[in-house]
């Protein structure tokens, strides 16, 4: 019997095929911004040319996953915290600028814009609206990352409490009704809508109304639970 290490010149072997990968981690985080579905990207100057990149960074060694988010969190873009959720392994087997492969662990991420826009510096962050991601430069698999994760992101608000954590502690039914239609990219009936909150029971008034408003004063709500929810399948029906 031959041995395959025998044969070893007669496999074909490109110059990954020994290579471990770098571990990444990229983080997709959206927003809400001037009423746009917005994502936070960073710059990177590759070939002396400026691209928009998601915030990421290798994974280091003795770090577990949730200290290496972080970590990157906080060092990328100068936000505290978010609420996350790992949305995928992506592989990515070569980048034009380096000589390894990579598999990134990516993660989808919501802030409300008020959590940061106090504390980070505008001038060192990138808001950019989703709708025009296909009109800029975006590097490497990015732009792909961004668009399952949108996905994602549509899934959960229809079939979670996810959007407490884009909207503000305190909110009007039309604030909430709007941030359903940013993210769905969708216009909602606005009795259907409000028929369908009502019945699932997550959100409770507060006794408190926006005077900000010149017509009638609305009344402002908060979620009834800070944890996540799974909404009641029988009860949805946002038209979407």
């Amino acid at each position: 019997m031959t041995s395959l290490r025998n044969n070893e010149t007669n496999i074909t072997r490109d110059k990954f095929d020994l290579t471990a990968p770098s571990i990444i981690i990229d983080i997709v985080i959206f927003t809400i911004y001037k009423e746009k579905l917005c994502i936070i990207l960073v710059n990177k100057i590759i070939e002396w040319k400026n691209y928009y990149i998601l915030p990421e960074w290798y994974v280091r060694k003795g770090y577990t996953l949730e200290e290496n988010f972080d970590d990157i969190l906080r060092h990328r873009t100068w936000i505290e915290w978010v609420y996350k959720e790992q949305l995928h392994t992506f592989w990515d087997t070569y980048r034009p600028d380096s000589n390894s492969h990579f598999v990134s662990i990516s993660y989808f991420a919501l802030i409300n814009k008020n959590k940061f826009l106090k504390d980070v510096d505008l001038t060192k962050i990138n808001i950019i609206e989703y709708n025009n991601i296909d009109k800029v430069d975006i590097w490497y698999d990015h732009k792909n990352i961004i668009k399952f994760a949108r996905q994602r992101l549509k899934f959960r608000l229809e079939h979670t409490t996810i959007s407490k954590d884009i909207l503000p502690p305190k909110f009007t039914l039309s604030q909430m009704q709007k941030t359903y239609e940013i993210i769905f990219w969708e216009e909602l009936d606005k009795r259907n809508f409000r028929r369908n909150v009502e019945q699932l029971k997550i959100i409770k008034f507060t006794w408190e109304y926006d005077k900000i408003s010149s017509n009638r004063p609305a009344k402002i709500y908060e979620f009834t639970n800070k944890d996540l929810q799974y909404l009641n399948e029988d009860i949805i029906n946002f038209n979407i």
